[in-house]
């Protein structure tokens, strides 16, 4: 579920910014794959993932892709930092700078 609500804030949040073309990169497989199958889901998240779909559709292209947690180092890092913080800040141009060596590791 969290991993739904999550991809759910960040189309949001692509449509807010006018973003036309948006990746949504997550590690949790099953929510992916329920993202990038057609049709109804039945998991206790469907109306989720059925939100999900319908506000990206207003996008040119909003895409979803698998990574593993390694590959997505720096998500993981913001995600965790937010529990911790309960902090609702969004950065678009600089990162904290607790974050920038994380974010330096895979540039």
């Amino acid at each position: 579920m969290a991993e739904a609500l999550a991809a759910k804030r960040a189309v949001q949040l692509a449509t807010e910014m006018s973003f036309l073309r948006v990746m949504v990169e997550g590690d949790c497989k099953r929510v992916i794959q329920a993202l990038q199958a057609s049709g109804r889901s039945l998991m206790l998240y469907g109306h989720v993932l059925e939100d999900i779909r319908r506000v990206g559709s207003t996008l040119q292209i909003c895409s979803f892709h698998h990574v593993f947690r390694e590959g997505n180092l720096l998500a993981h890092s913001l995600a965790r930092r937010a529990v911790l913080t309960a902090d609702i800040d969004v950065w678009v141009e600089e990162l904290p700078s607790d974050l920038d060596d994380v974010f330096r590791k895979y540039q």
